[in-house]
């Protein structure tokens, strides 16, 4: 069954992430060939900023699935209506508190978006996208129970509906009117309707949520905020790292170069989001394999998932750095092109971002939070501070390596210290040793990859694009299979692709 449900959480994120990232390649072309590059560098500054006050959620979601896991394995609906209902009452505040900081934050704004030639007003365009995130929160906390009852793709099949109503309507307004505030009002409209449809579906389903609930225990809530205390220096860290590049690129080069950042970052944002939604897949069931307190069967299952997520890393990188410069000429047009050494520093933004996949979501099902907590201090500042610096020797490039380093602090000290000492049982250097052999082989297929696309260029950017996407596959799949052509996991994947085959 946990399998089962596994593949179908797989399916049903991939589903979801290809649906989303189609139609944000259509919007964004809407909106920088109807409206021009300044919106889409305001979209992408305030979504940036907005990503930000996120941290107030303070990792709620994570901490309540980790608490949701023991009472569904148990079947026990008193304390999950318990937990259930306390999570609701956080994220009301969660809600007020975000809306109160982003109005906080209004007198700054103008002085972030710098000097644009936009006509409409930047600060009700703000409010809009501010109200937005705040009705992300209404009625969200009954998520949490599909999530942890490994349900993620009814989840998922609701946010595919979402998303292409609400991109059809929004394409075909932004069209029609030139608009942007009708654009932003409609995003608001369908965030609420399908938080709406979310609930209806877990009041149907788990019908015990909506009776009378015992409140959660002192002691309960007193452990719940002491992890809550320990994750906020990770969750503030990472939302800076995720909303901090936009802000200083706008700030030392200005608006428009947001706009051009934007168009590579939602290429690298979709490869990122496939192999999250594939990775992410297993963590429900990573959280009920943990409650075995099995560390060699950990193990063996994290070596498996981190195949996997290697190998798919592998093809994302590869294939961005040979398909990037086609598909934005295709895309968006020639003068959207941006340089080799920034394309470079993306495929390093990439690897950081995902490689870390396979070990986080055992962080997160095994609870880990107070442990390495000071880290995220220090990656935050990594972030910060090399970003501002690298921005002002190499420019762009030198945000998107900042933003990579402090990732690389965390895949090459925290995680092999904190991690996987303590949920494997093993020592570093195996660590190390799995991390080395992927980068070798990540770095060879990438560089065979695009020595082959170059050498065989066609006059056609179509043609381009697709030999180079079918060339990308082709060198990671061959230095794959020849880099782990003697490992379990290698045996294992086959011997899985034989059964499928028989039945």
């Amino acid at each position: 069954m946990r399998k089962i449900k596994s593949i179908y959480n797989i399916l049903g994120s991939l589903g979801s992430y290809f649906v989303t990232m189609i139609f944000t390649f259509i919007t964004q072309g809407m909106i920088i060939k109807i409206l021009g590059i300044e919106y889409s560098g305001v979209n992408g500054l305030f979504s940036n900023i907005l990503t930000m006050l996120s941290a107030a959620e303070l990792g709620l979601s994570t901490t309540i699935i980790f608490k949701l896991y023991e009472p569904i394995a148990s079947n026990n609906k008193e304390k999950i209506k318990s937990w259930l209902n306390f999570y609701k009452v956080c994220y009301r505040y969660v809600a007020l508190f975000v809306l109160i900081l982003g109005i906080f934050m209004i007198p700054f704004i103008p002085m972030i978006v710098g000097h644009t030639s936009i006509n409409d007003n930047i600060i009700i365009l703000y409010l809009i996208s501010l109200l937005d995130t705040v009705i992300s929160y209404v009625m969200t906390y009954k998520r949490s129970l599909l999530y942890a009852d490994q349900k993620n793709y009814i989840i998922n099949f609701i946010h595919i509906g979402y998303v292409i109503l609400m991109n059809v309507m929004q394409i075909i307004v932004l069209y029609i009117t030139k608009n942007y505030y009708y654009f932003l009002f409609i995003k608001l409209l369908y965030r609420l309707l399908e938080n709406i449809i979310i609930n209806v579906y877990v009041n149907k389903n788990y019908p015990y949520v909506k009776e009378d609930f015992i409140e959660i225990d002192c002691n309960e809530k007193k452990d719940f905020f002491s992890r809550i205390r320990a994750m906020l220096l990770q969750k503030i860290s990472f939302v800076i790292n995720k909303g901090i590049d936009n802000i200083i690129i706008s700030v030392f080069l200005g608006v428009a170069f947001v706009g051009y950042y934007t168009n590579y970052h939602i290429v690298i944002t979709a490869l990122c989001g496939i192999i999250f939604e594939m990775i992410s897949g297993f963590g429900a069931s990573v959280g009920d394999l943990l409650t075995e307190k099995n560390t060699e069967k950990n193990y063996l299952i994290y070596k498996k998932i981190n195949f996997v997520n290697t190998f798919i890393t592998s093809i994302c990188i590869t294939g961005f750095l040979c398909c990037i410069k086609p598909f934005i000429k295709l895309w968006l047009g020639t003068e959207y092109i941006l340089s080799t050494s920034i394309v470079a520093s993306f495929c390093l933004y990439l690897y950081s971002d995902s490689i870390r996949r396979s070990i986080t979501i055992f962080k997160e099902a095994a609870g880990i939070c107070k442990e390495d907590q000071l880290m995220y201090i220090i990656m935050a500042l990594i972030n910060l501070v090399s970003s501002i610096i690298l921005c002002k020797i190499i420019g762009m490039s030198g945000v998107i390596i900042g933003t990579a380093m402090s990732y690389l602090f965390l895949i090459f000290y925290s995680y092999p210290k904190y991690i996987f000492e303590k949920i494997f049982g093993r020592k570093k250097i195996e660590y190390y040793k799995i991390t080395l052999k992927n980068i070798i082989l990540i770095f060879v297929a990438a560089l065979f990859g695009y020595y082959i696309a170059e050498i065989s260029i066609a006059n056609s950017d179509l043609i381009n694009f697709i030999k180079n996407g079918i060339i990308s596959v082709i060198t990671t799949v061959v230095i794959y299979l020849i880099g782990n052509i003697n490992t379990d996991e290698l045996k294992y994947f086959v011997n899985l692709l034989k059964i499928k085959n028989k039945v």
